[in-house]
């Protein structure tokens, strides 16, 4: 099963087409938050102050994310917009995979919107699932290159070596 998963085209294809749904959704998203006035400050005390979110998670928005609203306004604006750019290109996918994973669970957690759930569950199937979410996509070359030179590296150590 493991082989399937890693050597299939069609599964690496399937996931082409979820990078690309994912991809569309956040920079969609990102859009929205920089063509219009993003401004979240007054919706995110509104979800903190009605009792519906758990308290650890309360308590973390009003000690730390409600005091910096203009700083979490910008980072989630670019957030969305490089994890976007990140998955359509197939660059980094497991690990845009995760952060967008990461902001979904957050979004989640404050606002409890169902679309957030059904991104975070596309983000953790590629994330556990995908040993070739990234096969069709740049992670290949970016996964040659790095051999490259991680070889080229240790050749030159270990000739200081010899000569120390």
């Amino acid at each position: 099963m493991r082989n399937f998963l890693k050597n299939s085209l069609f599964i690496a294809a399937t996931f082409v087409i979820a990078r690309i749904y994912l991809s569309y959704m956040w920079l969609s998203n990102a859009e929205n938050k920089i063509v219009y006035d993003f401004s979240i400050g007054s919706m995110l005390e509104t979800q903190v102050n009605s009792g519906v979110l758990p308290s650890w998670w309360a308590g973390f928005m009003k000690l730390f994310v409600l005091p910096n609203t203009n700083l979490f306004e910008a980072l989630v604006t670019v957030g969305e917009f490089c994890v976007g750019i990140a998955l359509l290109l197939g660059v980094f996918t497991r690990f845009s995979a995760l952060m967008g994973g990461l902001m979904n669970f957050s979004f989640l957690m404050t606002f409890q919107a169902s679309l957030d759930l059904q991104m975070l569950i596309i983000h953790l199937f590629i994330i556990l699932l995908a040993g070739n979410a990234g096969r069709i996509g740049l992670d290949p070359y970016i996964k040659n290159h790095f051999n490259k030179y991680t070889k080229y590296f240790k050749k030159t150590h270990k000739r200081k070596e010899n000569f120390a």
